[in-house]
């Protein structure tokens, strides 16, 4: 029994200790970790029937058959790996692999691959299960796939050394297949087996066919054509004269041409231009061996009479000082050109805006203020000189009416101070923040004095901004904290700030009447008001304007309440703002 299993346990080693120099010496090349793999699993198979042989242990043929189970798998990810078709057959391999995993967990598992272990003169060997024919088929189906497909790249390929390499490579595994003998005494055939024997002579076979497979070194030569094909952007080789010589797959993809229609023709019978200064005139700039880059063309497509809007840069290819030609990069622009009339289309829309937004301010200052004031006029006149011959309901109606004129009055003010945030903005300057808080403070001094209010200010940092904008922004917050304090309780304004890296924050805080959390955003909008005009005056456009600002500063403004706490306003600016950034912010809104 022992001299039996000898044989089998002994190549089972060599193959580990095989597979071990083989995957420390080029674990880098996905061929020689898959054959890795394949030795591996037959050291599995050869060592499983070595424990077997000698002992019987069905465990032991189990274990062999799991083994057996993936190779169909591994020999042919290895066989499309070494013939470079692996990502073609990237789904049947996935296939390949899925069944061969679950055959080796059955056998494994069950007793449905192996079905007992049965004594012979020569040592024990398991007798088949009910699924095993089945896998057989599967195993054979697998195996001459493989060789199908390795006759195929055979035809294919041109290379007297690569076809040789792959004649070699499908004979190692013809041979490697009589080892499927061995399967014959697991039917009840009364033979010894034999299966390390054509084993042994795959494994020196296929070496040879690994060695060559890994030494040719990695060139730039070599790697050309697959570096040219993974190129996402469209590239041409054109001579002196301006033909084509060699194209890369995303021409294809980019014009839908193949390699044959282009190959030979004029660069020039792409372009679609009216210009005499074509693609192969401008070769002659590269003369002085200086590139070309980003010029924006037109290229014509096979099937459509929409030219494809690209970005080209040309690099001269010279021997010496003899230019021999060039390479053309075209880069498909369709997508950024789209982009591009978007925004100009939405610049142009701005800026029809702002010019009704000035028109709006233009007729708010003169033509809607002329009427309203003669209205007040005459109002004031009508009170003076008959109130006392008018009637109760009468001097009731002048006195609505003069309100009603009061409340447009600031209502035009106010939305007149809300368009202006644009039309009248200033260049950004830097700006203490806590001089003009204080400032502001100064000038509602009156205010304060009547709420008995107490506004304290904190340290507040210097930032690049509209002053008057500033001016305006806490002056709407701090007036904002003394309209709306609680009765019978001072108004306590705080004002503070920080800066965080790039960004600085003013926070105003009071302790007024507060607000719900779920009012926090609505406050912003113009003209909401949370409570009624004849309890708090108001046009309700005041933290809108402060919205304003802060955006159009490139900030953003939050506010949190608690009803009967108090409200935390705080405002988030860029600290500095670059030049050029200013110059398009007030050129867009002159």
């Amino acid at each position: 029994m022992a001299s039996s299993s000898l044989p089998w346990a002994l190549i089972a080693i060599i193959l580990i200790v095989l597979a071990i120099v083989i995957f420390r010496r080029q674990r880098a090349s996905r061929v020689a970790v898959l054959f890795c793999a394949m030795i591996v699993l037959v050291a599995v198979w050869f060592g499983g029937f070595a424990v077997m042989f000698a002992s019987g242990s069905s465990a032991a043929a189990k274990i062999a058959l799991a083994g057996v189970a993936l190779l169909p798998a591994a020999i042919y990810d290895f066989t499309a790996t070494a013939l470079r078709v692996g990502r073609r057959r990237e789904t049947a391999l996935r296939a390949v692999w899925g069944a061969s995993s679950l055959f080796a967990i059955v056998a494994l598992a069950t007793s449905l691959m192996v079905g007992s272990v049965e004594k012979h003169d020569w040592g024990y060997y398991p007798l088949a299960g009910k699924l095993l024919p089945l896998f057989l088929i599967f195993f054979v189906g697998v195996l001459v796939a493989q060789l199908v497909e390795g006759i195929k790249e055979w035809q294919r390929e041109a290379d007297a050394k690569r076809k040789k390499r792959i004649a070699r490579l499908l004979l190692a595994f013809i041979v490697v297949y009589i080892a499927s003998v061995d399967f014959a005494p697991m039917f009840g055939v009364n033979m010894r087996p034999i299966g390390y024997i054509p084993v042994l002579a795959f494994m020196i076979i296929a070496w040879t066919s690994i060695l060559h497979h890994r030494l040719p070194p990695i060139t730039a030569a070599r790697a050309a054509r697959e570096i040219l094909d993974t190129m996402a952007d469209a590239l041409f080789v054109i001579d002196a004269d301006g033909r084509i010589r060699v194209v890369n797959g995303a021409v294809t993809h980019l014009l839908g041409f193949k390699d044959a229609e282009l190959l030979g023709r004029s660069i020039d019978t792409l372009e679609v231009t009216e210009s005499e200064q074509t693609i192969s005139r401008t070769l002659r700039d590269l003369v002085r061996k200086t590139a070309i880059r980003d010029q924006e063309r037109s290229l014509r497509q096979k099937d459509s009479d929409e030219p494809v809007a690209v970005s080209i840069s040309i690099s001269p290819v010279t021997d010496g000082d003899v230019q021999q030609g060039a390479v053309l990069i075209a880069r498909d622009i369709r997508e950024r050109k789209d982009a591009e009339s978007e925004l100009h289309e939405a610049m142009r829309r701005l800026e029809q805006s702002n010019r009704e937004l000035e028109d709006f301010a233009y007729v708010a200052s003169h033509d809607l203020q002329e009427p309203l004031r003669k209205i007040q006029a005459f109002g004031d006149r009508l009170q003076a000189k008959y109130a006392a011959d008018l009637p109760e309901q009468g001097q009731d109606y002048v006195a609505r009416m003069q309100s009603a004129a009061k409340r447009m009055q600031v209502l035009i003010n106010d939305l007149l101070a809300f368009s202006r945030v644009t039309t009248k903005a200033q260049p950004f300057v830097p700006v203490d923040l806590e001089h003009v808080a204080r400032e502001v403070a100064h000038d509602l001094e009156i205010r304060t004095h009547e709420a008995g209010a107490h506004v304290e200010i904190g340290a507040l940092p210097a930032i690049d901004a509209d002053p008057l904008q500033m001016r305006q922004l806490l002056q709407n917050l701090i007036s904002n904290a003394l309209k709306f304090h609680r009765e019978g309780v001072p108004p306590l304004i705080t004002i503070s700030g920080s800066v965080d890296g790039d960004r600085a924050q003013i926070v105003v805080a009071d302790n007024g009447i507060g607000f719900e959390e779920k009012y926090a955003e609505r406050i912003f909008t113009m003209f909401e008001r949370l409570h009624g005009r004849g309890t708090y005056e108001g046009t309700g456009i005041g933290l809108a304007i402060c919205r304003k600002i802060v955006e159009r500063h490139g900030g953003e403004i939050v506010a949190h309440g608690e009803p009967g706490v108090g409200s935390t306003f705080t405002a988030t600016l860029p600290v500095h703002h670059a030049h050029e950034h200013h110059l398009e912010k007030e050129t867009l809104h002159a």
